[in-house]
């Protein structure tokens, strides 16, 4: 896979709202503050994750309810060191469906989100921070595998998928955004914003 520059993607990012504006700013610090640490599971103040809302051909979501966190969610994990994020995404995808036939639909991060992670209970982790970027993929094959870090996986219609992942603001504003491209508004699927994009000068 070409070089990505999770970086660059994000400063040329367009957040759609002030919320995702705001997770943007805080991930750019973040990855100024650790820079040789951000992508490992090792800085146990947070970590840069990789993350992606899978949908089909016609915009359908495929979702996962992740047996540990028991909610229904986006797949996505750490990065393991791993600086390319699309990249991780991806690795993620395949490892969290079993669908290797895979298509990231655009050039551009989809999302930014930052979350809270509790301390582990299983495993010595304290309380730290998942500064988690997205991507949107398209399943080219829709038979997917349950893998064990899930209890199920469900294709829902985009208003289905709203009901399971109600709470969780940023997989809202995903599957919302989501709903934009397959109105064939890809052209602006970034306009809905007051927030102008993130300028370099903020974060040098």
């Amino acid at each position: 896979m070409e070089k990505f520059d999770t970086k660059k993607a994000l400063m040329e990012h367009h957040p759609i709202n002030e919320m995702e504006a705001t997770a943007i700013r805080e991930t750019l610090r973040f990855l100024n503050d650790n820079l040789d640490t951000a992508f490992k599971r090792e800085n146990q103040a947070g970590h840069i994750t990789g993350s992606a809302l899978v949908v089909d051909s016609k915009g359908n979501i495929l979702l996962n309810h992740h047996k540990k966190a028991n909610i229904w969610i986006q797949f996505g994990g750490h990065s393991d060191g791993e600086a390319n994020t699309r990249a991780v995404a991806l690795r993620e995808v395949k490892e969290e469906t079993g669908i290797s036939n895979l298509k990231i639909l655009g050039d551009e991060i989809f999302y930014c989100a930052v979350y809270n992670i509790p301390a582990g209970r299983d495993i010595n982790e304290p309380a730290h921070k998942h500064y988690d970027i997205n991507f949107l993929i398209q399943a080219l094959d829709t038979d997917f595998t349950v893998s064990k870090e899930s209890t199920q996986l469900r294709w829902c219609t985009p208003q289905e998928a709203l009901k399971l992942v109600a709470g969780d603001t940023a997989c809202t504003q995903m599957i919302l955004k989501s709903q934009k491209y397959f109105n064939n508004k890809k052209h602006d699927i970034n306009q809905n914003i007051s927030t102008q994009k993130i300028e370099n000068s903020l974060f040098l």
